[in-house]
């Protein structure tokens, strides 16, 4: 990292030829500093790198720091070095080693640590608001702007529950979606609540924050993984109706034909994901057939589907392939909100029982047990195969 300059008494160069040493001396060594060159290879078009001039030459042991700006996703850069070092975040901040250094910038959309995978985004944490998150900069009454879920009462879709996705910062992310009723989300679509005991009034706005998805990995192979949420993160029914499918293609509790399926496909799909993160979420051919679900449930197997999203398996919940999996884990405010029931905890698997009108989820206790298909207080856990 260093050039020898030479030899120097009392600050002047000394030169050991021709010299006679009369006395103790003391010599000083003295050196300057190398330049090395650091090049840049951004991969990332939306996204402008400060901190140097690209392709300079910079003292050795300097202190640099690299700055990813205009960043369209909230998503991770990765900076990766020509000598093997790499480095996740939008700020990189490093000392200049003692030789050329290339840098290539690319973006993940994922991060991650160790088991653990923070994959898209999802409301979650319920928040209020203030001039700190910026909602109390705007006025958020109820108005016809917000957006109704169409969830089922008699089985039949109104509008009584509605949501706003607000981006306070101006960067074209939403950072808060506002949920406001005007009644209570039954619990089988004209029976029992459960928003009310989870704190949540009528005509009142409350808002939740996007937070990054904490996925765990269950199963890793040849640069894939299957991951599956560690919250509870939604509650949803399974179907809306027990009495089964109008076209007559289907039990109720047919996965296949599910609302859950779609809901999953459709709603959390392109809510939870951007376009660069929907990329790496991999299409899935999901077992549906006899082996998936229980013996006794053989007659309402259905067709297997093809699918981004999906919910796990009785079998695979009871397989000791997928021992590391969290059968009691706690629920988002925002799953809350939706009348989820807190006292049971219980996340929808995808297999149906063997009552035309029943899918398994897993209880409070770790269990499977079976629910009515319409049963809106069931926790939603997603889980998909992504690229890593």
């Amino acid at each position: 990292g260093y050039t020898f300059d030479g030899w120097y008494y009392k600050d002047e160069e000394w030169s050991f030829v021709g010299y006679v040493v009369t006395e103790n001396m003391t010599l000083e060594a003295r050196y300057t500093k190398n330049k090395y060159l650091i090049t840049l290879n951004n991969q990332v078009e939306a996204v402008k790198i400060t901190g140097i001039m690209d392709g300079s030459k910079y003292e050795f042991d300097s202190q640099i720091t690299l700055s990813a700006e205009g960043r369209l996703f909230k998503s991770t850069i990765l900076w990766s070095r020509s000598d093997g070092v790499v480095y996740y975040g939008d700020n990189y901040t490093f000392n200049v080693p003692s030789y050329d250094l290339n840098i290539t910038i690319s973006i993940i959309p994922y991060s991650r640590n160790l088991n653990k995978i923070y994959f898209g985004t999802y409301p979650q944490t319920r928040v209020d608001a203030t001039y700190a998150n910026g909602l109390m900069d705007y006025s958020f009454d109820y108005d016809d702007t917000w957006t109704g879920y169409n969830y089922y009462v008699s089985s039949e879709q109104t509008s009584f529950m509605y949501y706003k996705d607000v981006d306070t910062d101006g960067d074209g992310i939403f950072d808060y979606r506002g949920v406001y009723f005007t009644q209570y989300r039954p619990d089988h679509c004209s029976e029992d609540v459960w928003e009310n005991d989870n704190g949540y009034l009528t005509n009142t706005i409350y808002w939740f924050s996007y937070d990054s998805i904490e996925w765990d990995i269950l199963e890793e192979d040849k640069g894939k993984a299957l991951i599956v949420a560690n919250l509870i993160l939604d509650s949803q029914e399974y179907y809306s109706n027990r009495s089964g499918h109008n076209d007559s293609e289907g039990y109720a509790n047919n996965y296949e034909l599910s609302n859950i399926r779609k809901f999953l496909n459709e709603t959390f799909y392109n809510t939870a994901f951007n376009d660069l993160e929907k990329i790496s979420i991999e299409t899935t051919v999901v077992d549906n057939g006899v082996e998936s679900i229980n013996p006794s449930a053989a007659s309402h197997a259905c067709n297997n589907t093809n699918d981004k999203l999906y919910l796990l398996s009785l079998t695979e919940v009871q397989s000791t392939y997928y021992s590391t999996l969290e059968r009691t884990p706690e629920a988002s405010d925002y799953a809350k909100c939706q009348g989820f029931f807190t006292d049971n905890y219980a996340w929808w698997l995808r297999s149906p029982s063997e009552y035309n009108y029943g899918a398994f989820h897993i209880n409070y206790y770790g269990l499977p047990n079976t629910a009515y298909v319409d049963s809106t207080c069931v926790g939603v856990r997603p889980a998909c195969w992504i690229n890593l």
